[in-house]
């Protein structure tokens, strides 16, 4: 098994431990295939974009787990994917690349992306979170953390009570939130936090989506529909 399969092979079990499947290695799968797709016409060090996409949230399981909304599973994947990686024999300077990939891939972080590849990694994994494959990922984390099918509120007030005061801020109660407030505190402000023109250009398409049916669901569950 080369050394790709072998990341590939580490990366699903710790994936296996979150059972959720909006955050699986479906999940990563996906995001893979973005990035070969957004990668396609930049000169970048690929390798460094696919090792950091399989092991970018492995360590989500203890993130899941958490309720302070204080633990940041970026930070927690680079730190298991470190040691992992030296015992595959990698430079220590591509270590501190792919890590650096890792930490800053999350939305709900001050870890900004600075470097293409990392650029990359950030995109292809924001476009799951939008669109048809967005919407479906939202309601299974729904279903998982028995949170709320439909619910709106002030989103100022919103951040205050469950974002720590930030709308970027990570959840404090996963139950008191639904797709609608992941939409207002991040989902339609996903396009300028975005790097590449491809996946804006994608993203475009697909925020219009998530907008309309959220929209539909309203009006059907307010009794308009």
């Amino acid at each position: 098994m080369n050394k790709l399969g072998k990341i590939k092979k580490f990366a699903e079990g710790y994936m296996a431990r979150d059972k959720c499947s909006a955050h699986n290695m479906d999940h990563v799968n996906r995001v893979y295939n973005n990035a070969l797709k957004i990668s396609k016409d930049e000169k970048i060090d690929l390798e460094v974009v696919k090792i950091a996409i399989l092991l970018h949230d492995i360590g989500g399981s203890k993130e899941m787990k958490s309720k302070s909304g204080k633990f940041d599973h970026a930070i927690e994947s680079a730190k298991i994917a470190g040691p992992f990686l030296q015992k595959l024999g990698f430079s220590e300077e591509k270590i501190r690349h792919i890590c650096d990939c890792i930490i800053t891939h999350r939305y709900r972080t001050e870890n900004k992306p600075k470097t293409k590849e990392a650029q990359i990694v950030f995109d292809s994994d924001k476009l799951d979170t939008i669109g048809a494959i967005g919407i479906a990922r939202q309601f299974v984390w729904v279903g998982k953390n028995n949170a709320h099918i439909f619910r709106k509120m002030d989103i100022e007030k919103y951040a205050q009570e469950n974002l720590g005061g930030s709308l970027k801020g990570r959840l404090r109660d996963k139950t008191k939130h639904s797709p609608q407030l992941s939409w207002e505190t991040k989902g339609k402000h996903i396009l300028k936090s975005l790097y590449t023109k491809k996946t804006k250009e994608i993203a475009r398409k697909r925020m219009k989506f998530s907008e309309n049916f959220l929209k539909k669901l309203e009006r059907e569950i307010g009794g308009l529909e």
